[in-house]
């Protein structure tokens, strides 16, 4: 329930300029918890933990609500992924993804880990 609806508040080629046009995060406690995320959404994956879409919903859910952070596009992008390889969603995995992408800017550990899991594991 928690993707279903996670994944009709992204989705869509409206919601594409509603993930662009949202404000920079300026809490610190969410964005410290931003970053907690993160790395438990990268070793979730790593360790094929079935909350690895639960935790990049979460992700995506803060992000939405609060802000973006760099952390958040990674995980709009593992939301991405989720959708490819839980829902076989390909349709919108991959735009979901390249959104990701526009957003994060010119961070370059930000996009390592993006185009990683943009054309590594959904192209």
């Amino acid at each position: 329930q928690e993707m279903l609806g996670t994944k009709q508040l992204v989705t869509g080629p409206l919601n594409e300029s509603k993930l662009k046009s949202l404000p920079e995060m300026t809490d610190s406690t969410k964005k410290e918890a931003m970053a907690f995320l993160e790395e438990m959404l990268i070793c979730s994956y790593q360790s094929q933990s079935i909350y690895f879409p639960l935790l990049a919903c979460r992700m995506v859910r803060i992000s939405l609500k609060y802000g973006w952070t760099k952390s958040s596009c990674v995980g709009l992008a593992s939301l991405a992924l989720s959708l490819v390889t839980v829902f076989g969603d390909f349709s919108e995995g991959y735009p979901l993804a390249k959104t990701s992408i526009s957003i994060a800017g010119s961070d370059k550990r930000v996009l390592c880990s993006i185009m990683n899991i943009t054309y590594g594991m959904i192209n």
